[in-house]
């Protein structure tokens, strides 16, 4: 019966993606552009309303009337009723609209959309666990943050009493609000969400890519290799490590073992001659298989769209579309503010290379970035204020610590290759859009953001993001005029090879999806790891039911990464402390939130004397019993601290003294 409650609201959402591509198409008329920009437009309104006044936790009201409305304009798109009130322009405006997005033209973007959308599920349904392996929970919890419905910014679900303003959020708010609409969980929203933003990142791709390319296999390859495609060492890794996984792609400059006689163990001595930098780069394909709902995939799906904007100037001199080229600055702050020199570098060439419309675009592009501040100033205030404490720069690239020259030019052999073609292609176009993306290699290569880390780590954050996003871009504008517009036929030919050598990496993909534990498969929800054991299970189940309140749970050395500080998230709670590592990180390392970790740690040891009214006043309803390390010997020692302001409420208690059960907030003591 799940699945066809999962199937009631994939179809919903459909319908609201349609109906919001016909809305959105009525002024760009563009199905392509509309069906991509349409979602986030939609969530762009709702976010400058949240950012006033929130709408609450469950708006089933508000989806049912958008499906409804959508349903409606569906209708009108279908029918050749013209109302006779309305004028011969007016007529002509939407004949046009029904010509655009008449269900025969929309045939493209909705099998991209929907293959696109089948294949991230196909990931998501069989491994859909929201778990502490990676950024999965730390994702969750800015989810869960929004779930609450309270006005922009609201508050953090891991650090209570605290606001959530310490990161670029907004694709996480799209998921909430799409959650919040549909009414469903919020692990469901998550795995949903999921494969919604990956949909449209690749429609936007393919968008961009359908505009510039008229031949069928030209498409399918190029968006292939976004899709499919890892970076430059997708085939060659194989012959220098034994063990080959995504992973080992990724993360080949400085964590491949390079075990494999005789490529690997030569490369490994060349690695050896300059110092050891940690340079991964998490393509499109690696973060569908990881399954993190992280920020770099909003830097592709903006970058699409603002690929989609430019050439629509280009073909209609109309401002609408450069105001959103504009807009994709802001969004980028908001959404993935790792990759907006890129996205600004880009939007800077296109003005450059129109300078003669310089009169017209600059304007817009200035108001389309102005508009979004404007929707989103609220929180963009906040944000901005709270990013000052990270202390991150914009630096050149130490000599040291440049990447070994064939170890650049092996893991980013695609992106230059291309490079190299384009301006080879006797194509006035190929030579600058080959320059162009000669300049983002020297750029990535000689400039980082610095953050938190330093050593072989301090260029990790940026080529992680940049080196993707640069390969995603390269392929997407110049896979389509090497592999068509060429004057030469080995440019042409070898254009075909480096869109085609990323492929292979369908292969190392395939045998995790294959070969991997399946016993999660259909549990959208994402709890299913914690509920196949009883105590999880049981704590989870109750906790749905429980006043809201502040919680706390025995905490982890680790501090992240750890499938911990969860389950009140998927209860709809709050946490007094979630992963102190991510909180301390993103809070500029605030001596108060490495105390909080060490005072649950006396409080579940049962240290803390008087610890009923320590809870009371940091504002603390719930303190769980249930983790591994809650022994019945511990117990007798943490209820003989709690006082009477806390009552035991237990849940199941074993013959041998094991318990699961929480202390709870009288309801007489207030806080």
């Amino acid at each position: 019966m799940q699945y066809l409650g999962h199937l009631f609201t994939l179809a919903q959402l459909g319908v609201n993606l349609w109906g919001l591509m016909l809305v959105t198409g009525l002024y760009w008329r563009n199905r392509w552009f509309a069906f991509a920009a349409g979602p986030l437009f939609g969530v762009t309104m709702a976010y400058a309303i949240e950012c006033h006044h929130g709408l609450g936790p469950s708006l089933p009201g508000l989806g049912l009337a958008s499906s409804v409305l959508s349903v409606a304009i569906i209708g009108a798109s279908l029918s050749v009723w013209e109302p006779s009130w309305l004028g011969p322009r007016a007529k002509a405006v939407i004949a046009d609209w029904r010509s655009e997005f008449a269900p025969g033209r929309l045939m493209g973007c909705f099998g991209v959309f929907g293959a696109i959308f089948l294949y991230a599920m196909v990931w998501r349904f069989t491994y859909p666990d929201i778990n502490g392996s990676s950024e999965k929970i730390a994702d969750f919890s800015f989810i869960c943050s929004y779930y609450t419905g309270k006005t922009i910014p609201v508050p953090d679900v891991w650090l209570y009493p605290y606001l959530s303003t310490q990161y670029y959020s907004f694709q996480h708010y799209g998921a909430a609000l799409m959650g919040r609409l549909l009414v469903i969980p919020p692990g469901t929203a998550y795995n949903i969400g999921f494969c919604l933003l990956i949909a449209l990142g690749g429609t936007a791709f393919s968008g961009a890519v359908f505009m510039v390319a008229r031949k069928t296999w030209v498409r399918a390859l190029v968006i292939a290799g976004f899709v499919l495609g890892g970076m430059g060492t997708s085939l060659f890794v194989h012959l220098t490590d034994r063990n080959v996984s995504p992973w080992t792609s990724m993360r080949f400059i400085g964590s491949a073992p390079m075990d494999k006689a005789p490529v690997g163990l030569w490369l490994k001595a060349y690695q050896s001659k300059y110092p050891h930098m940690e340079l991964p780069g998490e393509p499109f394909s690696y973060s569908i298989q990881l399954g993190d709902y992280h920020a770099p995939l909003s830097g592709y799906y903006l970058m699409g769209v603002c690929a989609m904007a430019m050439l629509l100037w280009s073909g209609f001199r109309q401002r609408r579309y450069a105001v959103v080229a504009g807009g994709t600055l802001t969004w980028t702050l908001l959404a993935n503010p790792w990759v907006l020199p890129l996205q600004a570098i880009g939007v800077l060439a296109w003005l450059l290379a129109s300078h003669r419309d310089w009169r017209r675009l600059v304007p817009s592009v200035l108001a389309g970035a102005a508009i979004i501040w404007l929707a989103a100033w609220v929180y963009l205030t906040v944000f901005t204020t709270s990013a000052a404490g990270y202390h991150t720069s914009f630096r050149m690239v130490a000599w040291r610590q440049h990447t070994p020259p064939l170890e650049f030019l092996l893991f980013m052999l695609p992106t230059i290759g291309l490079t190299t073609l384009a301006l080879a292609s006797g194509t006035a176009q190929g030579v600058r859009l080959g320059m162009l993306w000669l300049l983002f290699l020297v750029f990535t290569e000689f400039f980082y953001v610095k953050d938190i880390y330093s050593g072989e780590f301090e260029r990790f954050n940026t080529t992680l993001k940049w080196w993707p996003w640069v390969a995603a871009g390269a392929l997407m504008t110049l896979g389509p005029v090497v592999l068509e517009h060429a004057r030469s036929r080995w440019v042409r030919i070898a254009g075909m090879a480096f869109c085609l050598y990323p492929c292979f990496n369908a292969y190392d993909l395939w045998k995790p999806l294959w070969y991997g534990p399946k016993d999660s498969a259909g549990k959208l929800e994402g709890t299913h790891y914690l509920t196949k054991d009883e105590f999880p299970r049981l704590m989870l189940g109750r906790l749905k039911v429980e006043r809201p309140g502040v919680v706390v749970e025995r905490p982890d050395k680790e501090g992240g990464f750890v499938d911990s500080s969860v389950i009140p998230l998927f209860a709809g709670q709050r946490m007094w402390l979630g992963w102190f590592d991510h909180e301390m990180l993103w809070r500029a390392y605030r001596e108060d939130i490495r105390r909080r970790h060490d005072r649950l740690f006396r409080l579940f040891d049962g240290e803390m004397p008087d610890a009923g009214r320590w809870l009371l006043a940091q504002g603390i309803d719930y303190v769980l019993w249930y983790r591994a390390g809650d022994t019945p010997v511990l117990w007798d020692k943490v209820n003989a601290t709690m006082g009477p302001r806390f009552i035991w409420c237990d849940i199941l208690t074993y013959p041998d003294g094991r318990r699961v059960g929480f202390w709870e907030r009288k309801p007489a003591a207030g806080r």
